[in-house]
């Protein structure tokens, strides 16, 4: 199954209805679909997720690119409608907290009107945050872990472990090599081996 997308357009704001997967194979289609409305001057979207089935790592980062860019031209994106599949995704990657979900589409667009609520933390400052917490906190798939690493590397964020391992390596003092063990002498041998293994017999 492929994926359907559907826009209608309130005033300023577009809303993009999707329906099918948003994977590997169709998350281009969203993404171009998104570039053509950007290039047409909009920058408040809402993206309805009721009907979507299934979202991988590839839908992911098309919709955190968005996000990214949006925030980068002062405009918005809000996502609404989320099945319990999509959103245990959302939950599981940390990517709830990079964004704005609500309820359903009438919550949505009924918030349209309401006078800006303070501009939140950035993409880049809530991701490092979902990073430094998956430090202390083991992740829950592999999956999660592999998005986490695409969602650094998407919005050039520096991995805190990676970055901890840097500043101790930075800051610890030059190895200093070991001293050179004495030369055996000669007395010893297999003899003063077996003693050593046995003890000395008095």
């Amino acid at each position: 199954m492929g994926l359907e997308i559907a826009q209608e357009q309130q005033d300023d704001l577009r809303i993009l209805a999707l329906r099918g997967r948003l994977d590997t194979d169709t998350s281009a289609d969203l993404e171009l679909a998104v570039q053509d409305l950007l290039g047409a001057g909009a920058r408040d979207f809402l993206i309805d997720l009721g009907e979507v089935s299934y979202v991988s790592s590839a839908g992911l980062r098309v919709l955190l690119a968005l996000a990214k860019q949006l925030e980068g031209s002062k405009g918005r994106l809000r996502l609404c409608a989320l099945g319990p599949a999509v959103q245990q995704v959302f939950e599981v990657a940390g990517f709830s907290k990079l964004f704005v979900i609500l309820k359903d589409r009438a919550t949505a667009t009924a918030a349209s009107g309401k006078p800006a609520a303070p501009a939140p933390p950035s993409i880049a400052q809530r991701v490092t945050r979902i990073l430094r917490v998956g430090m202390v906190a083991p992740a829950h798939t592999s999956q999660a872990a592999a998005l986490a690493r695409d969602v650094a590397q998407l919005l050039g964020v520096r991995h805190p472990t990676a970055a901890a391992s840097a500043s101790r390596m930075a800051s610890a003092p030059p190895a200093v090599p070991a001293a050179a063990a004495p030369p055996a002498t000669g007395k010893a041998g297999v003899l003063g081996k077996l003693r050593g293994v046995f003890g000395k017999k008095g």
